[in-house]
């Protein structure tokens, strides 16, 4: 890594801590973070044992490390951002979780030995992460052999047009976002971190816009001028992402894709 990039890397790393030091409750109580199908997918197929000892990586508000917590023996629960990982402490720990250990640590420089791990978790995250590619090989470094890597994110899609609008209102919105990769781009970071996919997911989250820019604590301003912006493009992005406006010409809802990723550690 250059000077140059190493730089960028860090001036970013501070703006996802600086907006989840902000932010940190309203991703505690986000409905779109603690809820979905998504999570009871990741159950389903992680293959869990009472022995097994997990970490879920970028934990945000705790809420996929107290879908886990009861099917193990141990979680590791870490995040970047200190206010964040609190606030997870305080949310998992009035859930009644008591098997839990937490940590601050970024992804991309796990502070955990080889083949710490059985079970690796990380939802909704990545997009905020300056080297994908660097964490899901931290990740596999820190998994045992023959250990799962349960990945869930938003992932673009690969039509260019498609894919700028994504991230285009991912980082108007939150300017601690990185990129949305696409499902290739995924496949190919697994791959490279010699993690096998035995399971690879497509669905949808709908977002409810009012609360998907209350959430980032975007200003009204902000939000009118990007509602403006969302609104106006072309016929393809309004019918891809499902755009959704009331009577009166306002923006409801959009959908976005998002993936589900099953890697074992070779």
């Amino acid at each position: 890594m250059t000077a140059d990039s190493s730089n960028t890397s860090d001036i970013q790393k501070a703006q996802v801590q600086a907006y989840f030091s902000r932010t940190a409750a309203n991703y505690v109580t986000s409905s779109s973070h603690r809820t979905g199908s998504d999570l009871q997918r990741l159950i389903e197929l992680g293959e869990w044992d009472a022995a097994l000892h997990a970490i879920d990586i970028a934990t945000g508000g705790g809420h996929t490390a107290l879908a886990i917590a009861p099917h193990v023996a141990q979680i590791t629960v870490t995040d970047l951002t200190p206010a964040m990982l609190e606030q997870a402490k305080a949310f998992l720990t009035g859930q009644g979780v008591t098997n839990a250990q937490y940590r601050i640590a970024d992804a991309e420089q796990l502070p955990f030995a080889d083949n710490s791990f059985d079970r690796a978790t990380c939802r909704i995250a990545p997009h905020h992460f300056p080297n994908v590619s660097q964490a899901v090989n931290e990740i596999a470094r820190v998994l045992k052999t023959h250990g799962l890597f349960l990945l869930i994110d938003s992932c673009a899609p690969a039509d260019p047009e498609l894919n700028a609008f994504l991230n285009g209102i991912e980082k108007w919105r939150d300017n601690s976002h990185i990129c949305s990769y696409t499902q290739e781009q995924w496949q190919t970071f697994f791959q490279e971190a010699d993690l096998e996919i035995e399971r690879a997911e497509m669905f949808r989250r709908t977002h409810n816009y009012r609360e998907w820019t209350t959430r980032s604590q975007l200003s009204a301003e902000e939000t009118s001028q990007l509602e403006a912006h969302i609104l106006s493009r072309s016929q393809s992005v309004q019918s891809y992402f499902e755009i959704v406006k009331n009577e009166a010409g306002q923006l409801i809802s959009f959908s976005a894709d998002y993936i589900l990723l099953k890697g074992r550690k070779k």
